[in-house]
């Protein structure tokens, strides 16, 4: 595998999930605690709760209502990713925008220029430094067809996956394991932090199929629009630009 396509594997499975509407550690009930610690962040332990069943499904289903809305919304990211390979750490920083329930524009700014964009059919990945850009369907690709929609979509019992549900004071905890019989799992592990108070993901932690660990916590704007004027959620291939297929 070229190092273009395996960085964007590195990045695209968290992505996608973030997609949500539109992304680890081995631990599928981490606290506040452990969730900071991951960025290098103090925090004051919080004691982590199991809720009852219902209590549980309506918590998913406020989930659900909120990222199966067609709203837009913006911010920016810091993402924390450890290498398994060479356990090198990198620092990824970006602008991300976002409108349901399948459109995404991803600008990484730091340390190195990269954009990754869908218009919930076709997604573009452009390396500027490479004048590269690869291209994909959604349907082609098995982890987009996984996680489109992913968290619009949440139950109890999610199809394919082992889901727990944690709440330590403020922040509610999402966890997804694979099953054991998957044979190709999109992941390894995965799990989503939510604010208890609008239920606005604020951090996602993942370990992928290479093994790299990844936290990303996400800065929103404060308000969300029906559409976000000047932010295209499709890309027009530079000229001379190469351009390699995704996901075949």
């Amino acid at each position: 595998m070229n190092n273009s396509l395996e960085n964007f594997y590195r990045r695209f499975l968290l992505i996608l999930l973030v997609l949500l509407l539109f992304t680890v550690f081995p631990v599928m009930a981490a606290s506040a605690q452990e969730v900071s610690s991951a960025v290098g962040e103090k925090s004051t332990p919080q004691k982590s709760q199991t809720l009852k069943k219902s209590e549980q499904e309506k918590i998913l289903a406020r989930i659900r209502q909120k990222y199966s809305r067609k709203q837009a919304f913006s911010g920016s990211f810091h993402q924390k990713t450890i290498y398994a390979d060479s356990d090198e750490t990198t620092l990824s920083l970006g602008r991300i925008w976002i409108k349901g329930p399948d459109k995404m524009r991803w600008e990484y700014q730091s340390p190195e220029q990269q954009i990754l964009v869908s218009d919930g059919k076709t997604i573009w990945y452009y390396t500027p430094d490479l004048n590269q850009v690869m291209v994909g369907k959604v349907e082609d690709i098995r982890e987009a067809r996984v996680l489109v929609n992913l968290l619009a979509k949440l139950q109890l019992k999610q199809k394919g996956f082992r889901l727990d549900l944690r709440r330590s004071n403020d922040l509610i905890t999402v966890a997804l394991t694979p099953l054991s019989d998957d044979k190709a799992p999109p992941f390894q592990s995965m799990a989503m932090i939510f604010s208890t108070a609008d239920y606005t993901l604020q951090e996602t932690r993942m370990e992928d199929l290479f093994a790299n660990k990844i936290v990303i916590t996400y800065t929103w704007e404060s308000t969300s629009h029906p559409a976000l004027p000047g932010v295209e959620f499709s890309f027009t291939p530079p000229s001379g630009c190469d351009i390699m297929p995704l996901g075949r």
